[in-house]
C-alpha cells in the first residue's frame, strides 16, 4: 500500500483488498486523489509513480484515456475527460470494460463525510501482468465493513471475511444469495463447513454424491489458505473459492461462481469423449470398409472433380487388366483410358461406346454400358456422379449373366425342336422388314413353306423319326437362306422365310426353286433313306409401294394362299401370290 494511505481503515481495506487481487482509488469532496493500494496500480501501470495525494481526479484520467485512445479519438480526450468526471460523481451501478489485456469489473460508492470511493475487478489477467503479492498488512472484519459494506454488496462474487478460528465474520449479499442465507448477519460465528452443510441441506438436491464429494474438498482445503478450490453446490451450481491470509491470522475468501464454466467444461469433454467414439466408429468402419472393397467381386473406382483416380479396389485392377505401378501414381482417368486405348481394349465395344470414352469418359451423367474385352468377357460399367464433381465407377462381370439372358431370349425367341425363329419372333421380324421398307425403299419377300410327303413318314416311323426330319429340313433351310434372312418356322411341318433387299418375284422365285432343291434332297435318319418335298407360295412387297398400309398378317395369307396354290399345281414348287 503507498504510503499516501494514511486512513486506517481505509488502508486495512486497501490490504484486504490487494489479498483478494481488487484495485481501489480514493477520493475526496472535490475528486482529488485521496489513496489507492498495490493492485489499482498493477491494473493501470500508466499512474505508477505520477499519481499523488491531491492530484484531480481530471490528471488521473488523461494519463488513463491518452493510453487509450488512437490517433482519430485522442483529438476528443476532453470531452472523454468531462463525461468521467461526470459519471465518476454520478455513478451507482456497476460497470465493466476492456484495459490492457484485462477484462475490469469497475463499482463505484460514496464515502461517508464526502469524497468516493472506486473500486476494479479483474475477471481475466493478461499472462505478461500476472498478480504480484498484496503489499503487508492484515485487516479486520470491522475495517473490512466500515468504508466498503455497500460496495462489496454490488460485487458480483461473494466475500467472506474469518477469523484466526475459521469463524466467519462478515460476509456481503453475494455470498448470502449464493449459500440460501437470510442475511448477512446469519453467517456471523459460523464456520464456513457449517454453512456448506447448511445450503445442501436446504437445496432439496438428492445428490449425496456430489454433497461428499464437496465435504472432503472442505476438509482438505479449509485447514490453510492455499490454492484455489472449486466445491458443487445444490442444483447444479458450481463455486470457485479463493483465499488471501493477512498478518494478524484473518483469512479472506472470495466466492466465485463458476457454474457456466463447469457447463462448458462438461460439454467440451462430452464433445472430446463423443469425438473419440465418433473416430473409433469411423476407424472401424473404415477398416471394414478396405476389407469389403478388396474382398467384393465388384470391382470399384473412385474419380475425383479434377479426374484423378483416387481410389480403386484389386477386383478393378484384375478386371481392366490395369498395371498396379500405373494406378500407384494416381494417374487421371484420361491415362487409364489411353493406357486401355493402346493394348487395344475397346476394339470389341460398339462405335457409341468407344467414342464416349475417347471424349470425356463419361463422368458427367448416370449412365451403364456393357464393355466387350478382346477375350470375350463382358463388363458392366457404371457411372454414379458425385455432388461438387467426380463420379463413382463400378465395373462388373457380367458374361455368365449375359450368356444366360440371351439363353432366355433365344429360347422365347426360338422354335425348341429346330431353333428356327418361333411365329411371334417371326411376326416381329416382319414389322421391322416393313419399316426397312418404309425408310430405304427396299423390297421385300415371304415365302410360306409347308413339307410335302411328311404325314406318311410321321405315320409309318413315329414321331420320334419326323421329328428328326424337321430338324433336317429347318438346317436345309438355314443353309440356303442368307445371312441377312430371316427363317422360321410357324408350327407343325409349316415354316416361313424373310427375304430382305429384293426389287422383283424373280429374286423371291430363284431362292425358292434352291429351297426346293435341297429339301428334295434324300433325308437319312437311321437305317431310313426319306424324302420329303416343299411347296412354297411367295408374296410380294416392291419397293415402289412404300408399304404404308402393308398388314403383315395379310402379309403371311397371301404367302399361304400362294403355297396352296403351288400344292394344287403339282406340289414340290413355287408359286408367286397375285390379286
Amino acid at each position: 500500500m503507498p504510503q499516501s494511505f494514511a486512513i486506517g481503515p481505509l488502508q486495512s481495506l486497501g490490504d484486504a483488498l490487494d489479498g483478494l487481487d481488487v484495485a481501489l482509488c480514493a477520493f475526496d469532496a472535490q475528486d482529488r486523489a485521496l489513496a489507492w493500494n498495490g493492485t489499482f496500480l498493477r491494473f493501470f501501470p500508466e499512474h505508477e509513480g505520477l499519481v499523488h495525494v491531491g492530484e484531480p481526479y481530471a490528471a488521473n484520467l488523461r494519463r488513463f484515456y491518452t493510453h487509450r485512445l488512437d490517433a482519430q479519438e485522442i483529438r476528443h480526450i476532453d470531452r472523454y475527460i468531462a463525461a468521467g468526471i461526470e459519471r465518476h460523481r454520478q455513478q451507482f451501478r456497476p460497470y465493466h470494460f476492456e484495459h490492457r489485456g484485462l477484462h475490469l469489473h469497475a463499482s463505484s460508492q460514496p464515502l461517508a463525510g464526502g469524497g468516493r470511493v472506486r473500486v476494479w475487478r479483474a475477471e481475466q489477467m493478461d499472462a505478461a501482468i500476472g498478480f504480484l503479492p498484496a503489499a503487508g498488512g492484515g485487516a479486520s472484519a470491522a475495517a473490512a465493513g466500515l468504508a466498503g459494506r455497500e460496495l462489496f454488496d454490488r460485487i458480483p462474487d461473494g466475500l467472506m471475511v474469518c477469523a484466526s478460528d475459521h469463524t466467519i465474520q462478515w460476509v456481503n449479499a453475494p455470498f448470502v444469495q449464493m449459500y440460501g442465507l437470510s442475511r448477512s448477519v446469519s453467517a456471523t460465528g459460523l464456520t464456513f463447513d457449517e454453512i456448506y452443510h447448511r445450503a445442501w441441506a436446504a437445496g432439496g438436491s438428492d445428490n449425496d454424491d456430489q454433497y461428499r464429494a464437496g465435504a472432503v474438498i472442505l476438509r482438505e482445503n479449509m485447514r490453510f489458505a492455499g490454492a484455489p478450490f472449486e466445491v458443487p453446490l445444490p442444483r447444479e451450481r458450481w463455486c470457485r473459492v479463493i483465499a488471501k491470509g493477512a498478518a494478524d491470522g484473518t483469512v479472506f475468501y472470495a466466492h466465485v461462481d463458476i457454474t457456466e464454466l463447469k457447463r462448458q467444461q462438461y460439454l467440451l469433454a462430452e464433445a472430446e469423449r463423443s469425438a473419440r467414439e465418433s473416430e473409433a466408429r469411423l476407424r472401424e468402419k473404415s477398416i471394414v470398409l478396405e476389407a469389403t472393397l478388396e474382398h467384393m467381386d465388384q470391382g470399384i473406382a473412385k474419380i475425383s472433380h479434377d479426374g484423378v483416380v483416387e481410389l480403386y479396389n484389386r477386383r478393378a485392377l484384375e478386371l481392366l487388366d490395369l498395371s498396379p505401378d500405373l494406378m500407384a501414381s494416381r494417374p487421371t482417368l484420361a491415362q487409364v483410358l489411353a493406357y486401355l486405348s493402346e493394348r487395344g481394349e475397346f476394339v470389341p465395344s460398339p462405335p457409341e461406346v468407344q467414342a464416349m470414352l475417347q471424349k470425356d469418359g463419361g463422368l458427367d451423367r448416370l449412365h451403364v454400358y456393357d464393355r466387350v474385352r478382346p477375350d470375350g468377357t463382358v463388363l458392366e460399367v457404371q457411372t454414379i456422379p458425385i455432388a461438387g464433381g467426380g463420379a463413382l465407377r463400378t465395373i462388373t462381370d457380367v458374361t455368365a449373366r449375359r450368356a444366360a439372358e440371351q439363353r432366355i431370349r433365344h429360347v422365347a425367341d426360338h422354335d425348341a425342336l429346330t431353333s428356327l425363329l418361333n411365329r411371334a419372333a417371326f411376326l416381329q421380324a416382319l414389322r421391322a422388314a416393313v419399316a426397312d421398307v418404309r425408310r430405304h425403299s427396299r423390297g421385300m419377300a415371304v415365302l410360306y413353306m409347308d413339307l410335302d410327303g411328311f404325314k406318311p413318314v410321321n405315320d409309318r416311323f413315329g414321331h420320334a423319326v419326323g421329328d428328326q426330319v424337321l430338324a433336317e429340313v429347318a438346317s436345309r433351310l438355314r443353309q440356303v437362306a442368307r445371312e441377312e434372312d430371316r427363317v422360321a418356322r410357324l408350327g407343325g411341318d409349316e415354316f416361313a422365310l424373310l427375304q430382305r433387299g429384293v426389287a422383283d418375284d424373280q429374286g423371291a422365285l430363284r431362292l425358292a426353286e434352291r429351297l426346293v432343291e435341297a429339301v428334295s434332297q434324300p433325308i437319312t435318319v437311321d437305317v431310313h433313306q426319306l424324302r420329303v418335298g416343299i411347296s412354297i407360295g411367295i408374296a410380294m412387297v416392291p419397293p415402289a409401294e412404300g408399304a404404308e398400309a402393308t398388314d403383315i398378317l395379310l402379309l403371311l395369307r397371301q404367302a399361304d394362299m400362294a403355297m396352296y396354290e403351288a400344292k394344287a399345281a403339282g406340289r414340290n414348287r413355287a408359286k408367286v401370290f397375285t390379286a
